[in-house]
């Protein structure tokens, strides 16, 4: 018999738990199997309160697990919002489990919980693009992975942003009832199986809680002006500072070099662009401040896993 929880916590944005159910229950029943018993388990009391004022009921508590081949932890909305520490019993609750083999697998933002309990240290892991930097600062011993939109270190899954769930569940189909079960299920409920990077969906969001007052007006200036021609010693004679000071303080408050950020705001002109009108990328690429077209089609596809035709073809309006 293989046992599989899927841990619910307040708040969690409710496919992340019911999503990942359905589609192993899917499996199961297609490859006729009778053996596995799939179960929501909550902190501490059955009813589980998730986002928008929807409720579950789970089938037990933390506290009735003692044991489990699967652990599935759902997303817990922005880790960055929450006003409650993880409880601790929930913390020891999930080590236990990996010290018996238990695989241990995070959607979306229930990865921020499984750092908590220290077991995603020095493992390549992913979760949602709006969150990943942010929780880069908070658990540095863990090998964030921005683009991915899974990953698998061992006995540690992780799934990047909501959707994702999908994408991990498959994965799952696969590894517990083989590919031909997998192409299956992802026939049966309209599933991509071929979706690696979720760096097409994420967007630039410039960092503003910094306290350098400097900077923030140098940001002021890039909102504007980014695509227009402009040197770091420019950008820096703004504020009255010498480059090097310019660029120490820069990094400093915001984490990236200025020809990064400024790499960033440009990407997002030329996305908003491919998705609005229907002007050449080369056009398009000089508009977005760069003349050697080449080199823009090859950043824009480092940064959003696409080509500009291809960014155009998905998310043109």
């Amino acid at each position: 018999m293989k046992r599989c929880v899927i841990l619910a916590l307040d708040n969690c944005p409710l496919s992340s738990v019911s999503g990942p159910m359905e589609i192993l229950l899917l499996a199961c029943r297609l490859a006729g199997v009778e053996d596995w018993r799939i179960e929501i388990v909550a902190e501490r009391q059955l009813q589980v309160a998730g986002n928008g004022g929807v409720s579950l009921k789970a089938h037990q508590t933390i506290a009735d697990v003692k044991q489990a081949d699967l652990v599935i932890v759902g997303a817990i909305g922005d880790p960055r919002m929450r006003t409650e520490e993880i409880a601790p019993k929930t913390l020891q609750w999930i080590q236990a489990l990996q010290q018996q083999g238990s695989q241990l697998v995070s959607i979306c933002t229930g990865a921020y919980v499984l750092a908590c309990a220290g077991v995603l240290a020095h493992k390549r892991v992913t979760s949602h693009w709006a969150v990943i930097d942010w929780l880069a600062q908070q658990f540095p011993e863990c090998d964030w992975q921005p683009g991915a939109m899974l990953t698998q270190d061992g006995q540690v899954c992780c799934s990047g942003g909501a959707s994702a769930y999908q994408d991990m569940s498959l994965l799952l189909v696969r590894q517990y009832f083989g590919d031909a079960i997998a192409r299956q299920v992802a026939r049966s409920v309209l599933i991509d199986l071929d979706r690696h990077s979720q760096l097409q969906y994420a967007s630039f969001m410039p960092q503003r809680q910094h306290q350098d007052h400097l900077i923030h007006l140098v940001q002021d200036w890039l909102e504007q002006h980014a695509c227009e021609p402009c040197t770091q010693q420019e950008l820096a004679e703004l504020i009255n500072l010498s480059e090097r000071q310019f660029k120490r303080r820069f990094k400093q408050a915001l984490q990236q070099t200025p020809l990064s950020y400024i790499q960033a705001l440009r990407i997002e002109a030329a996305k908003k662009e491919l998705e609005t009108n229907l002007k050449h990328i080369d056009v398009i690429a000089r508009d977005c401040g760069y003349e050697d077209v080449r080199f823009f089609r090859e950043l824009f596809k480092r940064n959003t896993g696409l080509a500009p035709s291809e960014y155009r073809t998905k998310f043109s309006s």
